[in-house]
């Protein structure tokens, strides 16, 4: 019974949001595939996947931490349901474009960074919703089952994504992730969301509430490295990752099938490392874990660049998924959990600038290289560099604060 009273699960309120947030996950998914190959499709170019995936993201690097003030202030159901509405009307521009033949690869461009913009937005208001849903002590409960939701639908949404590609093309993906879309704004309209807790005061200087949680983040070595850590897997691991649509057609001569089985099986390993989170053992060691993850991010990079065919490729890709979700969950559930409620969105946003923004550069830098020296000598570099820095991180910010209870 104790297990059961710590489980988001026994929360109504919590449940009602899974429903909407898991349909549109599976919507992002299927488009993530379909923007991917769709610029591989225009311009056979592993820099221009990597641009693709750096528009998507880096509006999060600058933008998050100044819309993380924003959430801390904001009506965070307000926010939530115009973000949604924006990403679903990007979505079926998209759409429109691609079915009357229209798209070109600046319009691609484009929009995927007018979604960045959207998603930089969304980002601190989702993360900062959870404590709004469910009491304190379901916390770790709720991170660890929206990641493994978020993770059925990265295996999933892709696999779904070619067959739509396969036999309806790329417009429909589009048009179907922009349906999804309805049932999360629809659910933001119905949710009990207590937001009596003050926020801090409007008359307060912005600038000031920003720096308030960029000290935060300075000033906890726990908090420091583990954002650290998350950022250097993340550009590396991830920038890896992100490239995959090109890795697919150049490493292994596929198409979307090799794609959605490639993206998939980080999926796979991702759902391992959500599944082992949920055992109070892995709860209990948050920050370890982070540490374990990063270097199995910098060890899984460095195999990758020896992979010769498909199935040996799906290894590595499931263990790149498992070690770059153990630092994603690890690190998102420890500053949830330590950080108090007045500062969570905008020290969320510093982890959100990481986890999503680190990828930005990485896979522009990425791509760059692969183009230039190949994936072979691009995969072995970036695992050579991610392990020296994670090195530097744990030398440089030696831990001086315990885990927080969970």
């Amino acid at each position: 019974m104790a297990e059961d009273s710590n489980s988001a699960l026994t929360s109504r309120n919590y449940r009602t949001y899974l429903y909407g947030s898991t349909l549109s996950l599976h919507g992002l998914w299927i488009q993530r595939l379909a923007l991917g190959w769709h610029a591989w499709e225009l311009t056979e170019s592993a820099f221009i996947v990597g641009l693709l995936a750096s528009a998507q993201f880096l509006p999060l690097i600058l933008l998050t931490p100044f819309f993380g003030v924003l959430a801390d202030r904001a009506s965070v159901r307000g926010a939530a349901i115009v973000v949604q509405t924006l990403l679903a009307v990007t979505a079926t521009i998209l759409g429109l474009l691609t079915i009357t033949g229209s798209m070109t690869t600046e319009w691609l461009l484009f929009l995927a960074f007018l979604q960045g913009i959207t998603n930089s937005a969304y980002s601190p208001v989702r993360h900062s919703l959870i404590p709004h849903l469910v009491s304190r002590n379901k916390f770790p409960s709720a991170v660890a089952i929206n990641a493994i939701v978020f993770n059925v639908s990265r295996l999933i949404g892709p696999a779904i994504a070619g067959v739509i590609v396969a036999l309806y093309g790329l417009s429909a993906a589009y048009f179907i992730n922009a349906v999804t879309y309805l049932p999360m704004i629809l659910v933001m309209f119905v949710l009990r969301i207590d937001e009596e807790e003050p926020h801090p005061s409007s008359r307060d200087p912005y600038l000031s509430q920003l720096l308030e949680g960029l000290r935060y983040t300075r000033d906890h070595a726990p908090i420091r490295q583990v954002i650290l850590l998350a950022a250097v897997s993340n550009f590396f691991g991830r920038g890896v990752l992100e490239l995959m649509p090109a890795f697919a057609a150049l490493i292994f001569a596929g198409g979307t099938g090799e794609l959605a089985v490639l993206m998939a099986a980080a999926g796979v390993g991702a759902i391992l490392a959500s599944l082992l989170f949920s055992s109070r053992t892995f709860g209990a060691h948050l920050h370890q874990i982070v540490v374990v993850g990063a270097i199995g991010v910098g060890l899984s990079t460095m195999m990758f660049a020896f992979v010769g065919n498909l199935v040996t490729g799906v290894i590595v890709v499931a263990l790149l998924g498992l070690f770059t979700s153990f630092v994603a969950i690890g690190s998102q559930t420890e500053v949830q959990v330590s950080v108090e409620n007045r500062l969570r969105a905008r020290v969320m946003s510093m982890w959100t600038i990481t986890i999503v923004g680190g990828p930005a550069i990485g896979s522009a830098v990425a791509g760059a290289l692969a183009g230039w020296i190949g994936s072979t000598y691009t995969s072995l570099g970036f695992a050579v560099a991610c392990l020296l820095l994670i090195a530097v991180v744990g030398i440089a910010n030696p831990r001086t604060a315990r885990n927080p209870e969970v």
